[in-house]
């Protein structure tokens, strides 16, 4: 497959618009024709979700795989800059381990699950879409644009289910966990760690949530709970940091 040199932003809206398609679309229809997923002996996989990521994958074939970031961490040192949103996940693990922890089964579905959601969007957004906007933006203002786009993507998901507090509250939500996943994908220079800091957040969460401890918690107390995460996300991006990384880094 050729790949795409120059300016890629119109490529990366074009994937976007296809991955939100699959999103939207496939998987509305999926669950209308009760086949949303495949039994993989006792564990659940979504069907779009596992479409979606086949989907990014080929796509990033068009791009330099330093533009996506799908190279290696720049250095092992780096990866000491997910601390702080390592320490959340920890929190809602105890937190949900104390109230009590679903079946292995569930348990290993919603692993599964979370980390497809996980690669698909870290794909999407802070590799695609963030390679495109990085060949015509400077990387704190491809981080605030992939940042909205992030944020509305599972907006209208949650209009379909008539849910429009959990959509408000996710837009917000994953705007501002979007900064903090923009910036560790500049400072360590690769998607991977991002992908698998976004897996384990969430999967750590959806525990939480399900095991019911979370519901003491609004949503606007739960974002202002994790307002920290993106100003951590902006102070990896001042510019004094930004001067002394490579290329690599930074795009």
């Amino acid at each position: 497959m050729k790949r795409i040199t120059g300016n890629r932003l119109r490529l990366s809206l074009l994937i976007l618009f296809g991955w939100a398609l699959i999103g939207w679309l496939a998987g509305a229809l999926l669950a209308l024709v009760g086949e949303p997923s495949f039994d993989l002996g006792g564990i659940s996989i979504p069907k779009a979700l596992l479409y979606a990521v086949i989907f990014l994958i080929g796509m990033s074939a068009l791009f330099d795989s330093r533009e996506v970031g799908l190279t290696a961490p720049i250095s092992g040192r780096s990866l000491l800059l997910v601390w702080l949103p390592g320490l959340y996940a920890v929190c809602f693990l105890l937190l949900a381990a104390w109230s009590g922890l679903p079946s292995i089964a569930l348990a290993s579905s919603l692993l599964v699950s979370t980390t497809l959601g996980a690669a698909s969007q870290e794909l999407m957004f802070r590799g695609i879409l963030f390679a495109g906007l990085r060949s015509r933006y400077s990387a704190l203002k491809t981080t605030w644009i992939s940042g909205i786009f992030a944020g509305i993507a599972w907006f209208p998901v949650w209009i379909w289910y008539g849910a429009w507090e959990q959509g408000v509250a996710d837009t917000i939500l994953g705007f501002l966990l979007s900064i903090l996943f923009s910036a560790i994908r500049v400072r360590t220079g690769s998607l991977y760690p991002g992908i698998l800091l976004h897996a384990v957040w969430s999967y750590c969460l959806t525990l939480l949530r399900l095991s019911g401890e979370g519901v003491f918690w609004s949503q606007l107390l739960f974002i202002a709970l994790v307002v920290p995460l993106p100003i951590y996300g902006l102070f990896l991006l001042r510019k004094k940091a930004l001067a002394a990384m490579p290329d690599v880094a930074v795009g």
